[in-house]
């Protein structure tokens, strides 16, 4: 079966964002008709953890992180209409603490400024932090480590998100994310969490209506990177967020950046949750593959962007 990640799904060509990497609005609907017209079968969460034996090769699952305003806005509608779950994933302190993510201030300095420009700033940043408070490599062994291109980034633009994301100490991170977001985006956060994403009266909306959401966490860590303690405070800490949203003995692990380990498997099984989403490029198989580890395909996997997805397992 196929397991499908979408993040921002929006009308972006035409808006103050042009550069934000994500699907245009047009074309998630036109890759809906494509799974319709070629007889793929949606199916919901709860099928395949309840039913795996009734899961078909061509069968699909539609995934989305992050809780963007674009899911209760443009995908929610949608799929309402289409009568398919979707599985909404959205880390707690968005709702909690109405805070832009560290990771969509990244992203959004990278719409809204050249990347060269950010990764000079940054080594320019690290240049300035690098001493008795913050000990880190060079540059250049930052840049040689971590500046690799992957099917959907430059080098440079790895280099930042990773540097920014996951391998400066957390207190420097957000200082230098901070510092960008204000330069390069805005310096009003209260009103750009509005814009940017769902509250919690859409979120029950879309409950009441049959999407399923899921835990990504509260503060969106790399799971795999936290002490077993941490990560289980982060996963309560969710839990009471998305309290009458999500069931505590049966849920849905959607780890940020794919990051599990048999550690975090093992905490989340023993805290409720009865699967867990990753970000493995290959099809899924109810029956052979673990539950706690379901790969899933990119929307640009997928026709109208690509047909990628044949070359993941797939059948025509």
């Amino acid at each position: 079966m196929y397991v499908v990640m979408y993040h921002y799904v929006r009308k972006i060509r035409n808006s103050r964002y042009p550069e934000i990497k994500g699907l245009e609005q047009s074309l998630f609907e036109e890759q809906l008709r494509f799974f319709i017209q070629h007889d793929f079968q949606f199916v919901t969460l709860q099928e395949v953890v309840q039913q795996p034996e009734h899961i078909g090769e061509k069968s699909v699952l539609l995934t989305f992180d992050d809780g963007y305003i674009d899911h209760y806005q443009t995908v929610f509608p949608i799929l309402d209409r289409y009568g398919i779950q979707g599985v909404f994933s959205m880390p707690g302190k968005i709702i909690r603490e109405k805070k832009v993510l560290d990771v969509n201030k990244i992203h959004f300095v990278l719409a809204c400024a050249d990347i060269r420009e950010i990764k000079a700033r940054l080594f320019s940043c690290l240049n300035y932090y690098r001493g008795a408070e913050f000990d880190f490599p060079s540059n250049q062994e930052l840049y040689q480590k971590w500046g690799v291109a992957n099917r959907f980034d430059s080098g440079d633009v790895i280099f930042v998100k990773r540097i920014l994301q996951a391998e400066l100490p957390e207190k420097l991170r957000n200082l230098i994310t901070d510092e960008f977001f204000r330069e390069f985006v805005t310096d009003h956060e209260a009103a750009f969490v509005d814009e940017l994403y769902m509250n919690q009266d859409q979120i029950e909306t879309m409950k009441k209506h049959g999407m399923e959401f899921g835990i990504h966490g509260y503060d969106h860590y790399w799971m795999n990177r936290l002490s077993e303690e941490e990560l289980r405070l982060d996963i309560a800490r969710a839990l009471d967020v998305f309290d009458g949203i999500i069931d505590p003995q049966n849920w849905c692990c959607c780890y940020p950046y794919g990051s599990h380990s048999p550690m975090v498997i093992h905490a989340v099984k023993q805290l409720g949750a009865v699967s867990g989403l990753a970000t493995e490029t290959a099809c899924y198989h109810p029956l052979e593959d673990d539950i706690y580890k379901i790969p899933r395909l990119d929307t640009n996997d997928f026709p109208p962007k690509s047909e990628n997805y044949l070359t993941k397992g797939g059948v025509v």
